[in-house]
């Protein structure tokens, strides 16, 4: 039986959040459990792209902070750490306008960037995994146009180094085969403890600045990753098993998927369910019985488009296109449709909400 603590916390002022997570950690044997005197704690945030807080592309900084204090109060060192999108080219950036730096000074912890990687299975995974005695991870609550849920289990996704990222896109184009990577590297990178902030979430086609915000006012904390993202399909409206990674995170054993083996404690679970909580455009596709899907997926199409008066043309879709179907001249970035693969890698890592999702007329006309 796993146990998953939900707590409400309406906004991100710093001793509400600390009192929310707090309570969320002691309902489920508090942060003794996990952490001793003397350990060195990797703190796991989803540092995505360079936007600010209020925005809800990256995990807020002051839910890190108040994991990072709890840290602090068992003697241990918290360090935090993350691989953005854009293979790190503005990862200082990223770590500025998120305000991790700010918050990382006031508090005195350090801030590392994953570079060194130590390969488990072919995978590179930053050695700071290995180094540390233990990772917390500290998603956020968003939707994504590709796994319908980026939460608990993706977050963990983060700690792998380099191209690798993007490259499975290209090797594993269908969405079950991406699903497994996934759920490869979360057996890899499994967190002793997962909380997560989603006080102001993300829906429809996240997870980036074009996602939508919504007050959810949720904090949630397990020791079962798979728990947690199972938690949430059903606050989205879903069945658990309609997420593909919480799906074959679940066959490997690496959580609990069956919510009737799922203690909650704190809040109730029903008081967070959004009843009209919208879902990424991509996502209906993904929620038809598998031989239906694959019968029509040949006439649903969606493809990335850049809007070139919003494009600053800082190259972040480039070089995060496994496929290399990215140009850019001296104003705006191009796609090339016959070599591009819709993966949305492009449409996830932008941070100026210049790369939207097209829909087909006869998709339209399907999904309203």
């Amino acid at each position: 039986m796993s146990k998953v603590a939900l707590i409400r916390c309406i906004n991100y002022e710093q001793d509400r959040v600390y009192g929310a997570v707090k309570r969320a950690v002691d309902l489920i044997g508090g942060i003794g459990e996990f952490v001793k005197p003397g350990m060195k704690i990797l703190l796991k945030p989803n540092l995505l792209s360079a936007r600010p807080p209020e925005e809800a592309v990256d995990t807020h900084p002051e839910v890190v902070r108040s994991v990072a204090r709890l840290v602090k109060t068992q003697d241990a060192v918290p360090i935090i750490g993350d691989s953005p999108g854009g293979y790190g080219k503005n990862v200082d950036d990223v770590f500025e306008k998120s305000g991790m730096k700010r918050m990382a000074g006031e508090e005195g912890v350090e801030l590392v960037k994953f570079t060194n990687s130590r390969f488990v299975d072919g995978i590179p995974i930053s050695r700071y995994v290995f180094d540390a005695d233990l990772m917390i991870s500290i998603p956020k609550f968003k939707t994504h146009s590709i796994t319908v849920l980026t939460a608990a289990v993706k977050n963990t996704f983060g700690t792998v180094t380099g191209l690798y990222k993007a490259e499975c896109h290209s090797r594993a184009p269908k969405e079950q085969d991406f699903a497994k990577i996934i759920a490869k590297v979360h057996s890899i990178s499994k967190p002793a403890l997962t909380i997560l902030d989603g006080i102001v979430a993300m829906e429809g086609d996240g997870p980036s600045a074009t996602g939508i915000l919504r007050n959810m006012n949720l904090i949630m904390a397990s020791r079962d990753a798979v728990s947690i993202d199972s938690c949430i399909a059903k606050i989205m409206g879903l069945h658990p098993l309609d997420i593909l990674v919480t799906r074959e995170a679940y066959k490997m054993g690496l959580g609990e998927a069956d919510l009737s083996r799922v203690e909650t404690v704190g809040d109730g679970i029903e008081t967070f369910i959004a009843k009209d909580f919208k879902l990424p455009q991509t996502t209906p596709l993904k929620l038809l019985p598998r031989v239906i899907a694959n019968s029509i997926a040949n006439f649903i199409k969606f493809k990335p488009v850049i809007d070139k008066g919003l494009c600053t043309n800082c190259k972040l879709c480039k070089v995060s296109c496994p496929v290399d179907a990215i140009t850019s001249d001296e104003d705006y970035c191009k796609i090339n449709y016959t070599t591009c693969v819709s993966c949305m890698c492009c449409h996830e890592v932008c941070p100026y909400k210049a790369i939207h999702i097209k829909r087909n007329i006869l998709t339209k006309m399907v999904w309203g």
